[in-house]
């Protein structure tokens, strides 16, 4: 430290462009490669450390290489002071991650695979940990008031606000939909309650998009962790805290506890029930088919596969009550592929009768987010010879929380097949007319809770009718879901409506009766 000379090893010169192996300045040198939004708090870290103030340098931030292309980097460090006590070295280690691999886009923050990763670590180690995790509760208000694109410059600001003031403590990660976690060394309950608070604050009062002020309202559920269960319980238990906080306490800070275990133990139960069947060639997971039929002649156009589970001695379980657990968990990948190689290989029994038909399929977030599900579909049609273009694919509502440019590359590529896209729920959540003209879908399915009271609700006929003429016009079909009377499907034809399904028609049923029925 005396005499201003650092040693780095050859890889880092390599990579990161520096002089040498041996050179001075090298706080100045290093610190023009860091991320200017990252800056100010390196340097002020390092001042810090090489005052005494602080006894470590611990920091993430993001560090430019020769190719000009920024990395997230983990750096760590400390002063060894020397026979009279003054401070001799600084030796330190950086941990490069990576440019995208487990970083999220949106927000620059580590992902959700990176948390699983801390938390599998942290239960080898057994070190006791507190892991935070947040909501935000009023997120779809804000995107239909401001829209698709501006909801992304929320959670990126919003994802700032929280590094900054996790800094130094913890880490922060960028979790599944509007929700982030924070895992908190050495940190104590009461600790961990003055950070959530001073969160809260920052969210509602110091978030500024084109110096518009938006408040944040948060929900925030936590774990005192010493590596007990997995990583996927630890979220699960983490989330489940997350609803109590924002359903039955009002936002207030809720620790998952022995009770909330007891009373949530046959939910893990299920879930791993659930987990156990994907692995055993999905025994006990079988698919129904509920017909889709044409506004016009009222003549069957398509189905869409629907997912169904038995298995004593849980019995019949209900759809929407397994396929939210499921779908944030990564085995969900496995099982959405054999949903679709099952629905196109039961499908395909149709097209000798019906040659336009069109099988929907749904795709969930974590299929959606692999970079492996592109040739996985190929893979499926090559192999059971359905053709593509007699494939829709049904957007799930948090498929469209990945990244705006990668999941219209995605709906590029898989129409470029001859495959259709479909935006399911259409309306709700993260949906806005504007996605219609960002995102090139064939077809949007509007939610049926702007169907089921439509003949009495103005609003929702308005919101209907906003939502049909808007589609006409860009030659987008619309398909309506829910209709369970005559009086329902008289009504709604008025709008331009491509296709319709519901119990009136018929409700899921698997494919021999369906045959039976339409063949």
């Amino acid at each position: 430290m005396q005499t201003g000379i650092s040693r780095w090893s050859r890889n880092a010169v390599e990579y990161f462009g520096l002089p040498g192996e041996y050179f001075d300045n090298a706080g100045e040198i290093w610190g023009s490669h860091i991320h200017p939004a990252d800056r100010d708090m390196y340097f002020k870290d390092i001042e810090e450390v090489f005052s005494g103030k602080k006894s470590r340098h611990d920091l993430d931030y993001r560090a430019q290489n020769k190719e000009g292309e920024y990395v997230t980097c983990t750096c760590q460090g400390l002063v060894l002071k020397g026979e009279n006590g003054s401070p001799d070295l600084f030796v330190g280690a950086i941990e490069n991650h990576g440019i995208m691999d487990n970083i999220d886009a949106t927000t620059n923050l580590y992902n959700i695979y990176e948390f699983w990763q801390k938390t599998r670590s942290i239960r080898e180690i057994g070190t006791p940990h507190i892991i935070l995790m947040l909501g935000v509760t009023n997120f779809s208000d804000i995107n239909a008031i401001y829209g698709y694109s501006f909801g992304d410059k929320v959670l990126r600001e919003l994802g700032n606000i929280l590094l900054e003031i996790v800094r130094g403590t913890g880490h922060i990660y960028r979790m599944d939909g509007v929700r982030f976690a924070c895992i908190l060394p050495k940190c104590s309950a009461s600790e961990a309650q003055a950070l959530y608070s001073r969160i809260q604050h920052a969210a509602k009062h110091t978030l500024f998009i084109d110096n518009v002020r938006i408040s944040i309202s948060m929900s925030g559920g936590a774990i005192d962790y010493h590596g007990e269960y997995n990583e996927y319980s630890v979220q699960a238990n983490a989330k489940y805290a997350l609803e109590q906080s924002k359903h039955e306490h009002h936002g207030e800070l809720v620790f998952f506890d022995n009770k909330l275990l007891n009373d949530n133990r046959k939910n893990l139960e299920l879930l791993d029930a659930l987990r156990k069947s994907i692995i055993n060639h999905c025994d006990g997971y079988y698919l129904c088919f509920q017909p889709i039929i044409s506004t016009e002649n009222e003549e069957l156009v398509g189905a869409e596969a629907l997912l169904r589970w038995y298995k004593p001695p849980f019995g019949e379980v209900p759809p929407g009550l397994f396929i939210p657990r499921l779908e944030n968990d990564p085995s969900f990948y496995d099982l959405g592929n054999w949903i679709l190689k099952q629905a196109v290989t039961e499908g395909k029994k149709l097209l000798s009768k019906y040659p336009d038909f069109v099988l929907n399929v749904n795709v969930a977030y974590t299929q959606l987010s692999r970079i492996s599900f592109l040739d996985a579909v190929k893979d499926i049609l090559l192999e059971t010879g359905y053709p593509a273009a007699n494939l829709c694919l049904e957007l799930t509502e948090r498929c469209r929380q990945l990244d705006k440019q990668y999941l219209r590359q995605e709906i590029d590529s898989l129409k470029a097949l001859g495959i259709k896209i479909a935006m399911d729920d259409f309306g709700t959540g993260f949906s806005s007319l504007n996605l219609l003209s960002e995102l090139p879908v064939n077809t949007i399915k509007i939610d049926r809770g702007f169907i089921i009271d439509i003949q009495t609700n103005e609003t929702n006929q308005a919101i209907v009718e906003a939502i049909t003429n808007c589609a006409k016009k860009l030659d987008v079909h619309v398909c309506c879901e829910g209709l369970e009377t005559k009086e329902m499907i008289d009504f709604i034809k008025q709008y331009p409506i491509y296709s319709i399904q519901g119990y009136y028609y018929s409700k899921p049923i698997k494919m021999a009766s369906f045959m039976e029925k339409f063949c």
